[in-house]
């Protein structure tokens, strides 16, 4: 009978990944799955793929029933799961390679616009091999847009063109960088209606808003996942594993390149103002 995984998340930092495959395998050896249920790891590219399975045969003489994947590709099959295989379909309309040809089509009627001047200049010579470079490489930048500024799309969507940040007011959008918002608009306004919240960021907000309802899977969520050496998480990411640690249990080894705690590195400007403070403090008199 398989051992009871109980769900919630764990996260563990070290600055050598060989030290946190360690703490993770022990962790696995003494809580194992069934024997034919697969572990399913989260890691940033294929060579860090090719070295965890290498690990995992050195440490348990052989590399089966395990899954290695992107977090993107896993966190869709999530989705599904969660929300429903016949509500999410296998792929968005807003995922790259269908977009990569969506946009070659689009590129020629927006250039009209002035906005679209950067482009048409890079365009000038006509190639259709250059318009075809331009649309994968503006298909990638919305992937990217969609996992770590879904802020900004949001904005544009909305006739808002600006670029939101962490701290402070948000900034315009530059002049010569008004096109990107126009070209969302324009791509989300030549996708169906039907199909225009099945990108990856409306369904994102579907999945956590169902889970923090306490609504139930569709079909069944793996017990354990495991997210390995990825050094830079994008927030939609990070935001998706946690609500779905209230299912399943999640554990995040992340490397963390440093021998000292972050926490008590300061810049040197804060740390004179810090010392000119403390030294104002003791020069009050304590009254009795």
């Amino acid at each position: 009978m398989a051992e009871k995984i109980t769900p919630g998340l764990i996260v563990l930092h070290g600055n050598q990944l060989e030290q946190l495959r360690t703490v993770v395998f022990q962790w696995l050896r003494e809580h194992p799955l069934g024997p034919l249920e697969p572990e399913i790891f989260l890691v940033q590219s294929n060579g860090v793929a090719e070295w965890l399975k290498i690990a995992i045969a050195e440490e348990t003489g052989v590399c089966a029933a395990t899954r290695i994947e992107l977090p993107g590709r896993f966190l869709w099959g999530i989705y599904r799961s969660m929300l429903g295989r016949d509500q999410i379909p296998t792929s968005s309309s807003l995922d790259q390679a269908p977009l990569t040809w969506r946009l070659m089509r689009l590129i020629p009627e927006l250039l009209e616009a002035s906005d679209f001047a950067p482009l048409g200049r890079f365009l000038a010579d006509g190639e259709p091999e250059r318009r075809l470079q331009l649309a994968q490489k503006l298909a990638g930048l919305i992937d990217l847009y969609q996992l770590y500024r879904a802020d900004w799309l949001d904005d544009w969507v909305n006739h808002v063109d600006q670029l939101q940040r962490a701290q402070g007011p948000a900034l315009p959008l530059p002049p010569d960088q008004l096109w990107q918002a126009q070209l969302w608009r324009a791509v989300l306004n030549d996708i169906p209606k039907e199909s225009r919240g099945l990108g990856r960021i409306h369904i994102h907000h579907r999945f956590v808003q169902a889970i923090a309802d306490g609504a139930s899977p569709v079909a069944p969520l793996p017990r354990r996942v495991v997210l390995f050496g990825i050094s830079t998480i994008p927030r939609q990411t990070l935001e998706a594993l946690s609500a779905l640690s209230a299912h399943t249990q999640v554990i995040l080894a992340v490397p963390n390149p440093c021998q000292f705690y972050w926490g008590d590195i300061i810049d040197a400007s804060q740390f004179l103002k810090s010392q000119a403070r403390r030294q104002q403090l003791k020069a009050v008199p304590i009254s009795r």
